[in-house]
Order: C-alpha cells, then structure tokens, then sequence
C-alpha cells in the first residue's frame, strides 16, 4: 500500500453518532470514528503505527532497509505483537516477538495468532523487558536478530507519523468541523501525532489508561514537537500545544481486571451503540468522556469526535 492508498483508506473510515441522554443533556455531540473497522486484522491505531515502520521513502516494506525480519516488543496480549504478526505474515517479513515475562502453555489466542502467522516468539525477564527504550539495547537486539527494530506499542517517530496523517484524514473528511478529537493513551504516540495532524485550534485530548503517567507527557511533547517542526520549520520553542492528557480514568491501572461500575458501563454501551470495546483502552476512553459529559467538563456545542484505536482481539483475555 502507498501513501495515496493509505491516506485514502484513512479518509473512508466510517462515522458513527451516537445518541444518548447523558450528551445531550451535556449539549454536545459525541462521534466516534470506527478506526475498529479498518482492517481485519490491522485495525485501528496499530494500521497507522505500523505504515511508516514497514515503508521507506520509496513506499516499499521494510526489506528496502536491507532487512528481512522484525523485532519488537510486548506483552502476552499484546495489540501492538498481535498486529505486527500480521502485518509481516502480510508483507512478507519474518517476525520476532520478545515477550515480557516466561512462557505459559498453552498460548493464549494473542500469543496463538501470531505463531500461526510466523511470528518466533521469545521471552525476556522482567529486567531485560525494562530496557526495551535503552538504545544500546535496542541496538544489540536490533543486530542479534539482523532485524529492523520497532519500539513497543510502535512508539517511535514512525508510528507518531502515522498517527498524524490519520489526523489529517480526519480533519478533511469532516471538513474540520469539530472541536476536539479523544484518543486512548499508552504511549502517547497516537494523542502527538493526532494533535499535530488537526488544526491547531482544534484539541486533542488523549485518555491515560496507565495508573502511573511517569514520563508520558513528555514523551508526548517529544514527539509532538519533532513533528510540527519537521512539518512547520519552526523553532520549537514557538509551537503552541494543541493537547491534553486526562488522566483518573485507568480504572485500577493497565491491563487489570474493569472493576463492577465500569462493567455494567461496558455492557451498556455495547447494547446501547453496537460498538465493541476492548478492556484496556477504548473501554476506558469512552468511560471518561461520558463521566466528563456527567460533570459538564464539555462546553455545550463541542462536537467530539473519540477515536475507536481496535485492539479487540484483547477481548479474549477477559471476561465481561
């Protein structure tokens, strides 16, 4: 796929509007765009996290870097593992997926998935998994596998790339007319490269689904200014930021099990809307905009567009 066909299938995604009492006594109009429905198997965040890491300038997969393989990183439910299994499987890259902590037989579905498309799993302990941002590390993988290395969750300039041009799609394809644009939060990469994608008087709102920030916000300045200044040739220092990050909303932190309010929530929306979510991010997210919308946190007009980032596959790990 080149970069046309990719901004193409961005700008197609559909566009749902979803109707309930507690936004419209909020008088804000919530839409969610169904990035879930992108790609079977490559869906939401991950499609466009992964499109600069396969491609070079010239639009080829990664092989044009002269490698043959991918290495990265992940938990054993791993979105970012599953969809790199994938996407190799796809493109015809070979996989390697270093997972934190030790093997459990039988693999769960994640980890079964992506054996069967090809993917070599191996397992690092808890304190190996912890260098996995330390560039010597990085690099001593990189050349033990003979394999283009890509950060976990792809969170690196590449997948904040993609993510910005998913927010140029969007921006076109309702013709700016919106007030802000809701993300789930991990890395950070999808909420800098959203908010550099969008105008910026339009704002960006991403949704930590991490108990414990940590470096995330600068993470995600980091990135935003690399992009709008690759983008813009301004100094940094002139940059507005276009952003927020909302965090009291992980629900007991990340990956742990939805606590009993915010499973009838989850039944609830799901019957109410026929939208699936996953439990460790989109979950979370719409969980947040509705108790926003409770607390009057919206300003009456706003029209919010939430980003549906996929990741269902990680339904299979828990029970609603």
């Amino acid at each position: 796929m080149n970069l046309s066909e990719f901004f193409q299938k961005a700008q197609a995604v559909p566009l749902q509007k979803i109707d309930h009492s507690v936004f419209d006594k909020a008088g804000i109009e919530l839409i969610v765009r169904r990035d879930d429905l992108l790609d079977s198997e490559l869906s939401g965040n991950k499609f466009y996290k992964l499109f600069f890491n396969l491609q070079a300038a010239n639009g080829e997969v990664a092989k044009c870097k002269g490698f043959r393989r991918l290495v990265t990183f992940g938990g054993a439910y791993s979105n970012h593992i599953h969809a790199t299994a994938a996407a190799g499987h796809r493109f015809g890259l070979q996989t390697i997926g270093l997972i934190r902590g030790e093997k459990n037989l039988p693999l769960n579905p994640c980890l079964t998935d992506a054996t069967a498309w090809g993917m070599q799993l191996e397992y690092l302990s808890r304190e190996d998994y912890d260098r996995r941002y330390d560039p010597d590390f990085q690099a001593y993988l990189s050349q033990k596998y003979d394999a283009y290395l890509i950060p976990e969750g792809g969170a690196n300039i590449e997948g904040a790339k993609g993510m910005q041009l998913a927010g140029e799609a969007l921006s076109q394809q309702l013709n700016d007319d919106f007030t802000s644009v809701c993300v789930a939060c991990g890395t950070g990469t999808s909420l800098a490269g959203i908010a550099a994608g969008i105008k910026e008087t339009r704002t960006a709102y991403g949704f930590s689904v991490l108990k414990g920030e940590g470096n995330l916000a600068q993470d995600i300045r980091r990135y935003y200014r690399e992009l709008k200044t690759l983008a813009d040739k301004k100094d940094q220092k002139e940059l507005p930021e276009n952003w927020r990050l909302i965090t009291g909303f992980h629900a007991g932190g990340y990956a742990k099990k939805p606590p009993a309010y915010l499973k009838q929530f989850w039944q609830e929306f799901e019957t109410e809307t026929g939208i699936l979510l996953d439990p460790i991010y989109t979950l979370k997210l719409f969980w947040g905009i509705y108790r926003l919308a409770q607390q009057g946190f919206w300003k009456k007009g706003s029209r919010i567009v939430a980003l549906h980032s996929g990741g269902l596959q990680g339904r299979r790990g828990f029970e609603m």
